[in-house]
Protein backbone atom coordinates (compact mmCIF):
# COMPACT_ATOMS: atom_id res chain seq x y z
CA UNK A 1 0.00 0.00 0.00
CA UNK A 2 1.21 3.19 -0.97
CA UNK A 3 1.10 6.49 1.37
CA UNK A 4 2.13 9.97 1.30
CA UNK A 5 2.33 12.75 3.50
CA UNK A 6 0.59 15.68 1.72
CA UNK A 7 2.67 18.42 3.17
CA UNK A 8 4.91 20.08 1.07
CA UNK A 9 3.60 22.99 -2.04
CA UNK A 10 6.18 23.18 -4.78
CA UNK A 11 8.22 19.72 -4.24
CA UNK A 12 7.10 16.29 -4.38
CA UNK A 13 6.05 15.02 -1.09
CA UNK A 14 7.02 12.17 0.16
CA UNK A 15 5.64 8.52 -0.59
CA UNK A 16 6.54 5.04 1.36
CA UNK A 17 5.35 1.39 0.87
CA UNK A 18 3.53 -0.05 3.69
CA UNK A 19 4.50 -3.67 4.40
CA UNK A 20 1.34 -6.07 4.10
CA UNK A 21 1.29 -6.42 8.29
CA UNK A 22 1.00 -2.47 8.90
CA UNK A 23 -1.70 -2.37 5.60
CA UNK A 24 -3.86 -4.91 7.34
CA UNK A 25 -3.94 -2.61 10.56
CA UNK A 26 -4.78 0.29 8.72
CA UNK A 27 -7.59 -1.87 7.21
CA UNK A 28 -8.75 -3.00 10.44
CA UNK A 29 -8.92 0.24 11.83
CA UNK A 30 -10.83 2.00 8.45
CA UNK A 31 -13.79 -1.27 9.37
CA UNK A 32 -13.95 0.51 12.75
CA UNK A 33 -14.59 3.79 11.48
CA UNK A 34 -18.11 4.93 11.37
CA UNK A 35 -19.87 6.81 7.98
CA UNK A 36 -20.89 10.63 8.88
CA UNK A 37 -22.82 13.02 6.34
CA UNK A 38 -20.84 15.50 8.54
CA UNK A 39 -18.92 18.01 6.02
CA UNK A 40 -15.05 17.25 6.95
CA UNK A 41 -12.74 20.17 7.09
CA UNK A 42 -10.91 21.51 3.49
CA UNK A 43 -7.22 21.06 3.79
CA UNK A 44 -5.34 24.20 3.89
CA UNK A 45 -3.12 25.37 0.60
CA UNK A 46 0.04 25.08 2.52
CA UNK A 47 2.03 23.15 5.23
CA UNK A 48 -0.17 19.85 6.29
CA UNK A 49 -3.15 18.44 4.50
CA UNK A 50 -2.90 15.35 5.51
CA UNK A 51 -2.16 11.93 4.87
CA UNK A 52 -2.66 10.09 1.19
CA UNK A 53 -2.74 6.25 0.62
CA UNK A 54 -3.96 3.95 -2.33
CA UNK A 55 -5.52 0.62 -1.56
CA UNK A 56 -6.65 -1.95 -4.16
CA UNK A 57 -6.68 0.89 -6.18
CA UNK A 58 -8.77 3.23 -4.70
CA UNK A 59 -7.27 6.29 -3.04
CA UNK A 60 -8.20 8.09 0.37
CA UNK A 61 -7.04 11.09 2.20
CA UNK A 62 -6.81 11.06 6.18
CA UNK A 63 -7.47 14.69 7.70
CA UNK A 64 -8.11 16.65 10.68
CA UNK A 65 -10.07 13.31 12.22
CA UNK A 66 -12.00 12.30 8.68
CA UNK A 67 -10.90 9.37 6.35
CA UNK A 68 -12.38 10.44 2.54
CA UNK A 69 -12.10 9.14 -0.80
CA UNK A 70 -13.42 6.27 -3.20
CA UNK A 71 -17.17 6.89 -2.51
CA UNK A 72 -16.64 6.85 1.51
CA UNK A 73 -17.11 9.67 4.27
CA UNK A 74 -15.76 8.30 7.46
CA UNK A 75 -15.44 9.75 11.11
CA UNK A 76 -12.00 9.83 12.79
CA UNK A 77 -12.30 11.54 16.14
CA UNK A 78 -9.58 9.96 17.67
CA UNK A 79 -7.76 10.40 14.41
CA UNK A 80 -6.23 6.72 14.78
CA UNK A 81 -5.49 6.48 10.91
CA UNK A 82 -3.06 9.64 10.94
CA UNK A 83 -1.51 8.16 14.46
CA UNK A 84 -1.05 4.97 12.67
CA UNK A 85 0.50 6.27 9.81
CA UNK A 86 2.52 9.32 11.57
CA UNK A 87 3.76 5.61 12.97
CA UNK A 88 5.02 4.64 10.11
CA UNK A 89 7.00 7.69 8.88
CA UNK A 90 10.20 5.86 7.97
CA UNK A 91 13.43 7.07 9.48
CA UNK A 92 14.61 9.19 7.01
CA UNK A 93 11.24 11.91 6.88
CA UNK A 94 11.45 11.68 10.74
CA UNK A 95 12.60 15.56 10.73
CA UNK A 96 8.48 15.89 9.00
CA UNK A 97 6.75 14.72 12.26
CA UNK A 98 7.06 18.19 14.32
CA UNK A 99 5.09 19.92 10.90
CA UNK A 100 2.18 17.23 11.48
CA UNK A 101 1.25 18.60 14.94
CA UNK A 102 0.11 14.64 15.99
CA UNK A 103 1.63 12.42 18.87
CA UNK A 104 2.12 8.62 17.44
CA UNK A 105 0.38 5.92 18.85
CA UNK A 106 1.98 2.95 19.89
Amino acid sequence: MLVELDVFSGRPNPRWELDEPAADELRRLMRRLTATAVTPPEPPGLGYRGFVFTDDGREFRAYDGYVTGSGVLLADPARSVERFLLAQLPPELEELRSSIGLEAAG
